[in-house]
């Protein structure tokens, strides 16, 4: 394989997990935007994309494995391949997360039926859109190649922790007070578990990126 066949090889590889960084997320925020209502609607064609989600892993997984086998690259060639690697599995795992937020919601409506009588959810969304921001800031700073702020991005997932201290303390209220909170409530707190590492994910993916374009290593505290 020539070096020119190598990088664009790469290079596609890299368009394409953009792609695949979208269609994860996209399954995060429809699975957090089926919560409204529970609509179920929403949560099925979420959990329908489980399966393409997949096949786009295990896609980007084989090429970053035969440019590896072919071509043994080094450096900062090396040094992206890692990311994408890392961001692959991060991006995965997140849109599991949407996954597995839609079937809390199927769950939920099946449980309440057309009464949907839940705990409130808007502190969960507050929540969300702070995992979203994340996000996003790290998908562009790869898309772009450039290194993310990671002190600032540090901060938001310190928020995005005490966020889940907090609701679990509330969510527990709920339950207390009426029985009736007891399910949405246990799933609301399933919830913030699943922002919680979804937040840690876009900070490990940081990390890498910052890897990939500064060639230094440097861990979120």
């Amino acid at each position: 394989m020539s070096l020119k066949r190598f990088h664009e090889e790469l290079e596609q590889i890299q368009i394409d997990l953009v792609e695949y960084g979208e269609y994860a997320l996209g399954m995060l925020t429809d699975g957090m935007a089926s919560l409204r209502g529970l609509d179920t609607a929403i949560a099925g064609d979420v959990m329908d994309r489980k399966e393409q989600l997949s096949v786009l892993h295990s896609n980007i997984e084989d090429r970053t494995m035969r440019l590896l086998l072919l071509y043994q690259p080094v450096a900062a060639d090396l040094r992206t391949i890692t990311c994408i690697n890392v961001m692959n599995y991060s991006y995965y795992r997140v849109g599991r997360i949407g996954k597995d937020i839609a079937k809390a919601v199927l769950a939920m409506r099946s449980e309440a039926g057309e009464t949907a009588e839940t705990v409130s959810f808007e502190s969960l969304f507050v929540m969300a859109d702070i995992v979203f921001a994340m996000h996003r800031e790290v998908l562009e700073a790869f898309r772009t190649g450039s290194a993310v702020n990671l002190e600032n991005l540090g901060r938001q997932d310190d928020k995005v922790d005490a966020m889940r201290v907090t609701l679990f303390r509330e969510y527990l209220t709920y339950m207390l007070e009426d029985p009736k909170n007891i399910r949405s409530g246990i799933e609301a707190i399933g919830i913030t578990r699943h922002l919680e590492r979804s937040g840690d994910h876009a900070c490990l993916m940081a990390e890498k990126i910052y890897f990939m374009a500064e060639g230094e290593r440097i861990e979120i505290r």
